[in-house]
């Protein structure tokens, strides 16, 4: 396993040789391992220049492990040092090609994508190369469940890439897809927000490409656009954007817990979640569906929404909440 580190099967066999018996000889270490003294010597040479052996002074020469936590965290430091850098020379040059490709060719800007599998795969590979900030209008059909990128989403999150979704009332409407991957996602750091509706299917990866679909059937994605930097890119993102600014926001929170307004106590999460499906034009049987409430409760919750709020219709209660620093 510690070839991903740099280092190969017969150093590693050697390494581990030495940290079980604390320091070896050269013909020892060679015996253990069944190579010769030469093919011994040259290997621990090597592994004296990595920092993960040091010679033991006397006769004959010994060679003592270092510790590993210190020795292979530096190389592993090492690699992924590497690695970055050879990602960003990659960035750099998909983007020299795209240039040059593009006054060569216009129609390069945009590529198209068959099939739902490869549409699946090529979303992934999206989120995985996003460097800085990933947007999406998310509304159905899907190429894989909704969900199944939570994960990934996480991972990405995690090293700081940010998110900003939309979600239009389709999305919101089916059944489980609030507790089980929206709020969580919240949770963990999407921004996310809803509209009633919204245009298409948009993943805009930083400002340097972004997938819409071209063919879609009532059930999944059949062929995908893929649009590289352009001026239709520029209008993807200029509409994103306004999108953004008038869709409402869903709570940052997780179920069973509560939310910071930041002007007096705010509502519960399910209250809260409430107020976002209300903003979303959602009626009372979706809202029961995605929630999986029965339309008593739902109609019950409603209406002491409505008593908290003051108000007699849902026009006046998304108002009211809005005024409260609710939404």
């Amino acid at each position: 396993m510690l070839e991903a580190a740099g280092i190969t099967a017969t150093a590693a066999r050697l390494y581990s040789e030495l940290v079980e018996h604390d320091q070896l000889s050269v013909a020892e270490a060679a015996a253990r391992c069944g190579i010769s003294a030469r093919h011994a010597t040259a290997e621990l040479s090597g592994m004296q220049s990595l920092g993960l052996v040091f010679r033991v002074t006397g006769r004959p020469i010994r060679y003592r492990a270092a510790a590993p936590d210190l020795a292979i965290s530096a190389l592993i430091a090492q690699r992924e040092k590497e690695l970055q850098d050879a990602r960003a020379t990659m960035h750099r040059l998909a983007e020299v090609f795209q240039e040059t490709a593009s006054a060569r060719r216009p129609d390069t800007h945009v590529e198209v994508v068959h099939g739902t599998a490869n549409i699946a795969r090529l979303t992934v590979g999206v989120h995985e190369h996003t460097q800085r900030q990933l947007r999406g209008f998310d509304r159905p059909p899907y190429s894989r469940e909704p969900g199944t990128a939570y994960p990934l989403e996480q991972r990405r999150l995690a090293v700081g890439v940010t998110y900003r979704v939309i979600y239009d009332s389709d999305a919101l409407a089916i059944p489980g897809r609030m507790y089980d991957d929206i709020l969580p996602s919240a949770a963990a750091g999407e921004l996310a927000r809803t509209m009633p509706e919204l245009p298409i299917k948009l993943i805009i990866s930083d400002d340097r490409l972004a997938l819409i679909p071209a063919a879609v059937t009532s059930r999944s994605i059949d062929t995908t656009f893929v649009i590289r930097r352009s001026p239709m890119l520029d209008a993807l993102i200029a509409l994103f954007e306004a999108q953004w600014a008038k869709a409402t926001p869903i709570p940052e929170t997780e179920k069973g817990t509560e939310m910071e307004t930041g002007k007096g106590e705010g509502p519960d999460a399910e209250t809260a979640t409430l107020l976002a499906m209300l903003a979303a034009g959602m009626t009372d049987a979706t809202i029961a569906r995605s929630l999986s409430w029965s339309m008593r409760t739902t109609q019950r919750r409603m209406r002491q929404l409505m008593t908290d709020l003051g108000v007699t219709s849902r026009f006046q209660a998304g108002v009211a909440a809005r005024d409260r620093g609710w939404l």
